[in-house]
């Protein structure tokens, strides 16, 4: 049995050489409108995500190559390296740890206020 058009497109998308390359060039490569396929991709609401699934599938292997550079540059004292790691794996954000470390200085500032009598009443 034959691929059907939503494969096709999986397949193509997934191959690093139709990057950059335009929708109207896969309708051309198998014969069907570029119409036809917008409707593939109006009506399929699953495409995009397999095809990113597809793609990091695809990657894996290669991935972990790039993991394992950064973590020798991160043991070597590449602290960007390091940062990286940490986003990359533990969902780690700068920004984050930032506004939650000023919450709590606020907080802490609030209860010395409190303690001294500045501040009377509870905010």
């Amino acid at each position: 049995m034959g691929d059907t058009v939503r494969d096709k497109y999986i397949q193509y998308k997934t191959d690093p050489d139709n990057d950059g390359k335009a929708d109207s060039y896969f309708c051309t490569m198998h014969g069907i409108s570029l119409d036809e396929l917008r409707e593939l991709k109006t009506n399929d609401k699953k495409l995009s995500r397999d095809i990113l699934y597809a793609r990091r599938e695809k990657y894996a292997k290669r991935m972990t190559k790039i993991d394992e550079a950064l973590f020798t540059a991160a043991e070597s004292g590449d602290t960007k390296a390091a940062e990286l790691l940490y986003r990359r794996f533990d969902g780690w954000d700068p920004k984050l740890v930032q506004e939650t470390n000023n919450y709590f200085n606020f907080n802490e500032l609030l209860k010395a206020a409190r303690s001294a009598k500045i501040i009377k009443r509870p905010l």
